[in-house]
């Protein structure tokens, strides 16, 4: 994992904000050059795509292979294929939305993903077994949910494009990454970071807990979609599943910690905090659309799906994403040096969040809209590019210099 691919992610992390804060910025002032739907496409793209996807990949890369697997040069032909792929979307979506160009360098990126894949599966480091089932895991989701895009791509070929059927598509592409891919790599590294002793018995019982729970919360999306009662009730299921699984976790006697795989700075802990909270309130979450009247609040109000959306990617993943960052390049600086990047992240994170769910609640409500809620949106979405630049910064100063391929002996 190369210090150089790692700014180039969040790079795409930086451009991806810049992007939504724009789409923020529609609502404020009249802009008759910018597209918003295609602005949209772009800015989902590559968050997703750019950053969360490497991002992922870089640590993967880093983290589960040896020094020699990680070595070859399959895989930096895969990351400057990648990122060309990202780039192409990053300029085609913006300009002309779904067409030749964008539908060709989406479809490259998936196809480049089969590549890491394949190539992941056979040359990470196998000795520990749990390891390896959550990353294989991790592995089988992220090809299973493109499986929604090849299914957009045949609706729409077909006439169906905007109906109810490219609608759950395009939620099957979006669950399994944020619920099976992207949910399933987090646990990898939390393994091996914290490195929890926990008996085989225990610990196939909880895995299949939690990826039968995702799986079956699927059925969410089919009740937005056709208002079938018995697909409420399989959500409902999977919700209980899924807490029963965190409450063996939590309550497990049986669980030892060893000492963690990295040395932790204070600060970046921050990041590690937040992640922490974030996902104990998406559980919260989930558990409270057991509620019919909640669900289909949940399900049919759009401000609600993106508050739930940016929970996720930024709150978790991202968080998660930056406090390794800067733990494997730059876990010996001092305790203060990350500050200027959290504070602005927290304030646009934590603001926007807030500000979201409150003009939820008032749709919800038959309250009508907050007064001034996309000035707020706008200003406090600033801070998220700022938070982001002064991390990239912060990273870039403080990382190891000369280091070229870290690869965390496993």
């Amino acid at each position: 994992m190369r210090k150089s691919w790692v700014l180039i992610s969040m790079l795409n992390f930086f451009i991806a904000a810049v992007m939504g804060l724009l789409l923020r910025a529609v609502f404020v002032w009249e802009l008759n050059w910018l597209d918003y739907k295609n602005m949209l496409h772009g800015h989902s793209h590559v968050a997703l795509l750019g950053w969360l996807y490497i991002g992922f990949f870089l640590m993967i890369h880093g983290r589960f292979l040896s020094k020699e697997m990680a070595s070859k040069p399959i895989y930096s032909w895969l990351f400057w294929l990648t990122q060309m792929a990202v780039t192409g979307m990053m300029v085609a979506f913006p300009l002309q939305g779904y067409a030749g160009f964008s539908i060709f360098f989406s479809s490259l990126h998936i196809l480049l993903s089969y590549l890491f894949v394949f190539r992941v599966w056979k040359d990470h480091n196998k000795e520990d077994v749990q390891i390896t089932l959550l990353l294989k895991t991790a592995l089988s989701l992220l090809v299973l949910s493109t499986l929604g895009v090849w299914a957009v791509a045949v609706i729409m070929g077909s006439g169906g494009g905007g109906g109810i059927l490219y609608q759950v598509a395009i939620q099957f592409y979006l669950h399994f990454q944020f619920n099976g891919w992207l949910l399933f790599a987090l646990l990898t590294l939390v393994l091996k970071d914290f490195k929890p002793v926990i008996p085989w018995s225990g610990f196939r019982i909880v895995y299949w807990l939690i990826l039968s729970s995702q799986i079956l919360t699927f059925a969410l999306v089919l009740f937005w979609a056709y208002k079938w009662n018995w697909a409420y009730y399989i959500n409902a299921v999977g919700v209980v599943i899924q807490l029963v699984g965190l409450g063996a976790i939590l309550f497990s006697k049986k669980i030892a910690a060893q000492k963690p795989s990295l040395s932790f700075s204070s600060v970046a802990k921050q990041f590690l905090m937040l992640a922490l909270i974030v996902g104990l309130i998406r559980v919260a979450f989930q558990t409270l659309l057991v509620v019919p009247v909640l669900a289909e609040m949940a399900v049919f109000l759009r401000v609600f799906i993106i508050g739930f959306i940016h929970l996720n990617m930024l709150g978790l993943f991202s968080a998660y994403l930056m406090f390794s960052f800067f733990n494997t390049y730059a876990s010996g600086s001092s305790e203060d040096v990350l500050k200027p990047a959290i504070w602005p992240f927290y304030l646009g994170f934590i603001g926007s969040e807030m500000l979201l769910f409150a003009q939820g609640f008032y749709i919800w409500q038959k309250w009508g809209t907050l007064t001034y809620f996309h000035e707020g949106m706008f200003l406090l979405s600033c801070f998220l590019p700022l938070g982001i630049f002064i991390y990239m910064y912060l990273f870039h100063r403080n990382s190891h210099n000369g280091v070229e391929m870290l690869s965390i002996e496993v």
